[in-house]
């Protein structure tokens, strides 16, 4: 029997980083090699309008349409559809009662102010699809009192009260299709943290002081209809809806009875100055401490499974399996016009991405050739690691030479043309941008890092692997380069030629092996 497969994610959506990219790779393939295996995306998060997204991804052919998409929370409830709230129906009713301004201030939204007797006391906006999205409620002062969010077929699903000082969510309210409230769920004062949920079901009610242990109930209400499942968990990271325990925690306190549970390792495991001469991430504790509890644990990398087994044992449970990535145009690209002038980074503006230390390698570039610039595609949080990245770019006077492009979906946007592709991440469990800029005959230039580079680059030959921090090599190693077209667009066609460990015929042989391995396994 082929297990019911379900892959963890947060959320999803187009413009996600490599972990989600990942996830939706390895689910794509293996719907595609194995049509008879239910594969499921289970999101953790709160996310409303989740089969509009699945519909969008499988449009642009992002998802692969036999891919099951739900959202754990949702499966609490019972839906109702309600077509009562479609745009136009809506509105001639809300006209009886409201003048109804559009707001042209945000013309990429299809959305209204509401007023009576003069005073402003809703919002409302509607999909590209004039279906009713959310209602925002207002205070006399124009203080946001609750929002109402609507699932794609018109159901009224969450209701969010806010504060009225900070206007920040204080809890939030999910409700069935006949509008009973089956979860309550509150935010830690002036946080979007999770703090308590309470479940009103049919027959049982419970409260949660830990939204891991909700997560770890609503799992084996989900499970439970399934003979026979298998469950990852793909992230380590402490969230706003995990805020105490992590997913780790979460999947292997589920008591299925006949459930394989594996762990996929994207991320290093260790703190600074993340290699092996480090300690071992807090994070990882829960996966590390239970170790034996697993069926498998899975990294992309052959590296950091041997430091894993090196340290706790239990080699049989650990399995190597390496992202693939394959462009099919590679061919045609890699004799593509190269500019001379132009390097590329894709990444997000994350830590332990350090996107700064490329941008310290432009200001020695740039003082070698004044014409050489930085593309750089990617996304940040508005933090103040942009802020302080935004800063240093000012400070180093390359405002001028670093281009902010955004989030791309057609990759050969990023990297067709470009004279190398710039990695300076000082932690990776993998490094997907690697793959892929090679994947288009761009060489990378990377730093030899725990995990990734050393396994995919081959110095000299497919790319640059410089040791880490070595800000100056790095440089130098790019001016050389752009200083020996021919050498360099050599190296772009070696590294376009040496991804054969990273084939999708390699990448679905190891899962779907793995996958039979878990079927038929007693643990």
């Amino acid at each position: 029997m082929k297990r019911t497969t379900f892959f963890t994610l947060n959320t999803l959506g187009t413009k996600r980083g490599g972990l989600v990219k990942a996830v939706i790779k390895r689910a794509n393939t293996i719907a595609a090699a194995e049509p008879d295996r239910h594969v499921h995306l289970l999101t953790l998060g709160l996310q409303t309008q989740i089969n509009s997204i699945r519909e969008e991804m499988v449009h642009l052919h992002l998802l692969d349409q036999r891919v099951q998409v739900t959202n754990l929370i949702h499966t609490l409830g019972k839906q109702k559809p309600n077509d009562k709230q479609t745009k136009a129906r809506l509105l001639k009713r809300l006209q009886r009662q409201f003048v109804i301004f559009e707001d042209a201030s945000r013309p990429e939204n299809d959305s209204y102010r509401l007023f009576e007797n003069g005073v402003y006391c809703q919002y409302i906006r509607f999909d590209a699809d004039e279906r009713l999205v959310f209602i925002d409620y207002f205070s006399e002062s124009r203080h946001r009192l609750k929002r109402e969010e609507y699932l794609e077929h018109g159901q009224l699903f969450q209701v969010i009260h806010y504060s009225a000082t900070t206007n920040k969510p204080v809890s939030r309210q999910f409700l069935n299709g006949d509008g009973t409230c089956y979860l309550t769920l509150w935010h830690k004062i002036n946080s979007v943290d999770w703090s308590h949920l309470f479940y009103f079901g049919k027959h049982e009610q419970f409260q949660f002081n830990d939204p891991a242990a909700f997560y770890t109930f609503a799992l084996n209400q989900l499970l439970a209809q399934y003979p026979a499942v298998l469950l990852s968990s793909e992230f380590r990271d402490r969230l706003p809806n995990l805020p105490k325990r992590n997913l780790d925690a979460v999947v292997l306190d589920v008591t299925h009875p006949n459930i394989r549970k594996i762990a996929f390792g994207h991320s290093n495991h260790f703190v600074a100055p993340f290699d092996e001469t480090a300690t071992i991430s807090g994070v990882w504790n829960a996966l590390f401490k239970r170790i034996g509890e697993w069926s498998a644990v899975v990294t992309a990398t052959p590296r950091q499974a041997t430091h894993m087994k090196q340290q706790f044992g239990h080699d049989s449970l650990f399995k190597s399996i390496p992202h693939a990535f394959t462009n099919k145009a590679a061919g045609s690209l890699v004799a593509d016009a190269v500019n001379p002038n132009r390097f590329v980074v894709v990444s997000r503006i994350q830590i332990k991405k350090d996107v700064a230390e490329s941008v310290r390698a432009m200001r020695l570039i740039v003082d070698h050739n004044p014409n050489a610039f930085l593309d750089f595609y990617g996304f940040g949080y508005n933090d103040q690691l942009e802020k302080d990245l935004l800063a240093l770019i000012k400070e180093l006077a390359l405002t001028d030479h670093v281009h902010f492009k955004g989030f791309v979906t057609d990759m050969r946007e990023a990297y067709a043309g470009a004279v190398a592709t710039l990695f300076t991440s000082q932690s990776e469990g993998f490094g997907m941008a690697i793959l892929e800029s090679m994947s288009y005959g761009i060489p990378v230039i990377a730093y030899d890092i725990c995990y990734g580079p050393a396994e995919i680059i081959e110095d000299r030959v497919t790319g640059r692997l410089i040791p880490k921090g070595d800000t100056a090599q790095f440089a130098e190693a790019a001016i050389e380069l752009m200083t020996q077209p021919e050498a360099r667009q050599a190296m772009g066609l070696r590294a376009a030629g040496a991804l054969a460990p990273f084939s999708d015929q390699q990448y679905e042989t190891s899962w779907v092996n793995l996958l039979h391995e878990l079927d038929v396994s007693t643990h």
